[in-house]
């Protein structure tokens, strides 16, 4: 089903795991695709394997945490499209700290990753978005930004990232313009070893870990028109996992 059919969509941090499955997501869903990320070479082999799905795009390199770098990347995009209708804002830096090991540096790092980015490409799109009076950001999340042990500086990214999403909602709400935020769980992805996905399967609900393509089809509802009523929530794609947290979410 084409269901974002000749919709411009500029994917952040296209190249992992999860980058890749939304890449594809939005490849067989019909869209004019632009994937962004810090390595050429796996950028290119994200487009021959969007290429294979049917679909066309343009790779753009840049530091995702340059205003400079950003403004230039999204004029790139421009160029070649003439706008950007649907941004995905999926740099996700994982590296954790607990706080006394965490040097400044390295919180710098991390919220500069995930926070600076998210608001830099933001941002560079919302104004051709509000003349157009359409457009749908969505925010990459993880489970830790409720709080983790050891990952001071990670969950402080993602939980400003959630308050940045529902306040960016009712900014925009007006233009037609909707923000979401989708939360992944575990998720497999490569280094995770069978018994590792077994021990983190066994403490789900559902006792089996997610997989990247869970995680593009929600990115791929929030795209959608049936997400058109639904704007500043949060669609926990994890397994139950966000049952085990007694504050409200």
């Amino acid at each position: 089903m084409e269901f974002v059919k000749d919709r411009v969509v500029l994917i952040v941090g296209a190249t992992d795991e999860v980058g890749e499955a939304i890449s594809l997501r939005f490849a067989k869903g019909g869209a004019k695709l632009a994937i962004a990320d810090t390595d050429q070479a796996r950028l290119d082999g994200l487009s021959s394997k969007i290429k294979e799905a049917g679909s066309d795009s343009i790779g753009v390199v840049c530091n995702p945490t340059n205003a400079d770098d950003v403004e230039k990347a999204v004029a790139y995009v421009v160029a070649h499209f003439g706008c950007v209708d649907i941004l995905v804002n999926n740099i996700d830096d994982t590296s954790g700290h607990g706080i006394n090991e965490l040097a400044f540096d390295e919180w710098k790092k991390c919220i500069g990753a995930n926070l600076d980015s998210t608001f830099l490409f933001t941002k560079a799109v919302v104004p051709m978005m509000q003349e157009k009076k359409y457009g749908r950001v969505i925010n990459m999340g993880s489970i830790e930004y409720l709080g983790w042990k050891g990952k001071a500086d990670y969950a402080a990214s993602k939980s400003a990232i959630f308050g940045f999403t529902r306040s960016l909602a009712l900014e925009l709400a007006k233009d037609d313009i909707t923000v979401n935020y989708v939360v992944k769980g575990d998720v497999s992805k490569s280094g995770l070893s069978d018994k590792q996905a077994e021990e983190l399967a066994a403490m789900l609900p559902v006792q089996k870990i997610g997989k990247p393509e869970d995680v593009a089809l929600a990115v791929g509802f929030f795209a959608s028109d049936a997400s058109k009523y639904v704007t500043g929530q949060t669609l926990f794609v994890c397994g139950g996992k966000s049952l085990h947290f007694s504050m409200s979410v």
